[in-house]
């Protein structure tokens, strides 16, 4: 989305329409909305309700817009929108600024014997300068004196492909944005510092990022003091040992709570920096960077945190939301193919249970735009986090695959990749939800034609007994004393999430087992 803000009179609505014609994209005036939803005009809000409500009615205006507008749209504020640090950052998480300046005497001329403006008054001068610090806090300014609509308008089409358009995690206390893109981690402390001035940085790396990155890095990176701290790859570093000699490692270098930590690298290390910046004196800002297409497509998104323990994966951690995420595709051509098609289980969970398109993209088959796959899956879930944040119920749907993909993972002593036990637990999901009535007999063919033609179910694999599957299930963070929440598919792009018993589940498991290596 591209936020036009201002001083009243300042063109947003007239710049936003041209604007909006010229990109071929929906324009959106948040007054009008607001009008529209109140059934009053702006003038009668402020004189029968005060400006303390109209703020309240604007606020959650942009709230929804951000949410479930168009991520395309050209946006008209209101003149004091900006002023709320609030709305800034949700502007900023959900697209770009762009701030139409212009002076008062300007202003004044354009907006004389216009009735409609109820706080244009003998204290406008005054008003105009209150508010332009924030104004100023924008991607762009534009002066807008002596200049039409279609020069600005040009001049905002001209400077656009160099602006932030994120997919934007439109959480209400805490938004931010995941910017993805080929080459985007060397623009990551311009993009920090739309949201704040760290002091410095600690810096939690993969050891094969570090090898093969190492100067992309420290490159990207100057101009900010920065500590730099390796994570040995593999589930290994997610152990409350190490978590502790990251701390250690933190207070050794004065980190404070004015610094930043940077996790560089997939799942594991964006767990770990992610709890540990939790945790460390109650809590200091993270930025997911993520190098893994696992990471971009998932782990990196949504704040879940965590260290593994003895009775299973990541079940110590906390909610701990980044700042921001980068998801640089160059980084990418260093991973091997296993890692590649292990990723790709989670892509094509997300089509299967939310994004029918996505899924017919994928069945077109290789060569990927993994620009616009990580961009896919990253808008589908920044979706689900914004209505769940915290997994109380549609955020369960993203767990499809995963119940038993724990226990095999644990089975496998975490030697089995994250996305085959995924994919393995993706087939089985698939097969009971069609054994149950639920799925369509075609649409379960065309899953497991994707499954196998992406090659992620792991050959020769031996499946637990179900009696360890159980032990499991009786552990695993989506069960409770009632039941299992098991999450199936009625269809591609669709998901139902229904209370199972260990029973039933252990039953269809051992029916799935015995059939599982003829059926590959």
């Amino acid at each position: 989305m591209i936020f036009l803000t201002g001083f009243m009179g300042s063109g947003k609505t007239t710049v936003g329409l041209d604007l909006a014609r010229r990109m071929g994209v929906p324009f959106v005036d948040l007054d009008t909305i607001i009008a529209q939803r109140s059934g009053r005009s702006i003038p009668e809000i402020f004189r029968c309700a005060g400006e303390q409500a109209f703020r309240s009615l604007e606020d959650s205006v942009l709230c929804d817009l951000a949410a479930e507008g168009d991520p395309s749209s050209v946006v008209a504020t209101g003149g004091g929108l900006p002023v709320n640090p609030s709305n800034r950052r949700l502007m900023k998480a959900c697209g770009c600024i762009v701030f139409l300046k212009a002076s008062f005497e300007s202003l004044k001329d354009r907006v004389t014997g216009d009735g409609s403006r109820p706080l244009w008054n003998s204290d406008a001068r005054g008003l105009m300068q209150a508010r332009t610090p924030a104004y100023k806090d924008a991607d762009l300014v534009v002066n807008t004196d002596g200049r039409s609509p279609e020069e600005i308008s040009r001049e905002i089409l001209k400077a656009l492909p160099g602006l932030p358009d994120p997919v934007g995690v439109a959480l209400p206390d805490n938004p931010y944005p995941i910017h993805v893109g080929k080459g985007i981690f060397s623009n990551i402390l311009p993009l920090l510092k739309r949201h704040v001035h760290p002091e410095g940085l600690f810096v939690l790396i993969d050891e094969n990022v570090m090898k093969h990155h190492c100067r992309k890095v420290e490159e990207a990176l100057q101009g900010c003091p920065a500590r730099f701290m390796t994570v040995p790859p593999g589930e290994g570093s997610k152990s409350m040992d190490f978590l502790n000699t990251v701390l250690d490692a933190m207070f050794s270098c004065r980190v404070n709570r004015q610094w930043v930590c940077l996790a560089v690298g997939g799942g594991v290390t964006g767990d770990l920096a992610g709890f540990a910046a939790s945790i460390y004196m109650r809590g200091i800002p993270v930025v997911q960077a993520a190098t893994t297409l696992l990471a971009q497509v998932d782990s990196a998104i949504g704040g879940k945190t965590a260290v593994n323990h003895a009775y299973g994966k990541n079940l110590v951690g906390t909610f701990h939301q980044p700042l921001m995420v980068v998801s640089d595709v160059d980084f990418l051509a260093t991973l091997d193919e296993t890692e590649i098609r292990s990723a790709m289980a989670e892509v094509i969970k997300y089509g299967i249970i939310m994004d029918a398109p996505l899924f017919h993209y994928l069945e077109k088959g290789q060569p990927y735009d993994y620009v616009k796959l990580v961009r896919m899956c990253a808008r589908d879930k920044a979706r689900v986090v914004a209505l769940d944040e915290r997994e109380g119920g549609l955020r369960r749907t993203l767990n499809f695959g995963h119940t038993l993909g724990h226990a095999f993972e644990k089975s496998s002593g975490y030697t089995l990749p994250h996305g085959f036990a995924v994919a393995v637990g993706m087939a089985f999901a698939s097969r009971l939800s069609h054994d149950r009535g639920l799925l369509p007999s075609d649409d379960l063919k065309r899953i497991m034609d994707l499954i196998a033609r992406e090659n992620i179910l792991p050959q020769g694999l031996s499946l637990p007994p179900a009696e360890e599957v159980a032990e499991a299930l009786a552990l695993d963070k989506k069960g409770s004393d009632k039941g299992i929440h098991f999450v199936l598919t009625p269809s591609i792009g669709g998901v139902s999430v229904q209370k199972l018993s260990e029973i039933e589940v252990l039953e269809a498991y051992r029916g799935f087992a015995d059939g599982y290596s003829k059926s590959l």
